[in-house]
Parts: C-alpha cells; sequence; structure tokens
C-alpha cells in the first residue's frame, strides 16, 4: 500500500546583538505533519505543533561561543486516539573554533514531557521525537580536528537518560580521506 506524507510550516526568526558579546536569538513556528497509510492506520496522524525557542549566547571572541535556551513545544493529534504534548525544553551549548582547524561543540538538554496518549505507538514516537514521557536528558560532544590538507578526523558522543531506562552512549569516530 502507500504512505502519503505533508509536513506545512511557518517560521519566525529574529536575531539581535547587543552590548558587544550578547546575541538574543529567537524562534517561533507553526506546522502541520500528516501522514496517511493505507494499511496500517495506527501509522495515521495530522500534528499540529507550535514551537517558541528563545536562545542568549554570550560571544566570548570570534572563536567561542556560549548559549542558555528554552523551548517551549506543543503538538495535538488532530484524529484517532487525539494524543496531546507540550514539552518543554532547558539547555546549555558550547562551540570553539581555531585557526588550527580545531572545532568542538557541546550540548547539553533537560526534556520535561507531558504526554496524554499511548506511549509506545508510531505515533507517539513521532510526537514525541524518540523520547520518552516524563523527564530526559540528552548530552553530545562533537570534535573535528583537520589532520592535512587531505584528511579530516570527526569524533562524536551522544548520550541520553529516560526516568525508567538506564544512560545509553553512542559515539562514532570518522576519518575522511580527499582525493
Amino acid at each position: 500500500g502507500s504512505i502519503e506524507n505533508n509536513l506545512k510550516s511557518h517560521q519566525l526568526a529574529f536575531n539581535h546583538k547587543f552590548a558587544t558579546s550578547w546575541l538574543l536569538t529567537t524562534e517561533s513556528s507553526f506546522s502541520n505533519n500528516e501522514s496517511v497509510s493505507e494499511n496500517f492506520a495506527t501509522k495515521n496522524f495530522n500534528i499540529d505543533t507550535f514551537r517558541f525557542n528563545p536562545k542568549l549566547s554570550y560571544l566570548l571572541n570570534n572563536n567561542t561561543r556560549f548559549d542558555v535556551f528554552y523551548q517551549l513545544t506543543n503538538k495535538d493529534n488532530t484524529i484517532n486516539a487525539q494524543e496531546t504534548l507540550s514539552q518543554k525544553k532547558y539547555g546549555l551549548s558550547f562551540a570553539y573554533a581555531n585557526q588550527q582547524k580545531v572545532a568542538l561543540n557541546g550540548e547539553f538538554n533537560v526534556f520535561s514531557n507531558t504526554f496524554d496518549g499511548l506511549a509506545n505507538t508510531p505515533v507517539s514516537y513521532q510526537m514525541l521525537e524518540g523520547l520518552q514521557p516524563g523527564t530526559n536528558f540528552t548530552w553530545s560532544l562533537l570534535a573535528q580536528k583537520k589532520l592535512t590538507k587531505f584528511l579530516d578526523l570527526n569524533l562524536n558522543y551522544f548520550g541520553r537518560k529516560t526516568e525508567t531506562s538506564k544512560t545509553i552512549h553512542t559515539g562514532t569516530i570518522q576519518l575522511k580521506a580527499y582525493f
């Protein structure tokens, strides 16, 4: 059978730099994500989403930035079980890059998910974006180094923890050769 997906999104972004070292960024969006499956009715959804995300950044210098941010997300499935999600996300991040072609990025997030509906369905997975109802923690670290003119090294580490699961650690190493 067929599966049809439609995504419509309207976004507004605003950036304002003040006091030479501070940057205020706000983003908001309204979107609709629809999926219609011919053979699997449990995979059908029509999710209306509102998202508001303010972020305050401190620009230490041209190479280093520290961020603190908040994100409010509300999602409503308008068909079938009519699941709802109210999500609050708090986070910290940093970015560093220097002239020797080294870059470091890190992020730590706390998600507070209030979900009304069954938690282990395709629709809940879509709405929760792989997270679980309740409190979730995620963190990541990315290190990049240009070794030679033709060789780059990337190290990625991701971690996550929910109220009911053990900590999950994931990492990747990538060596890129340009020829």
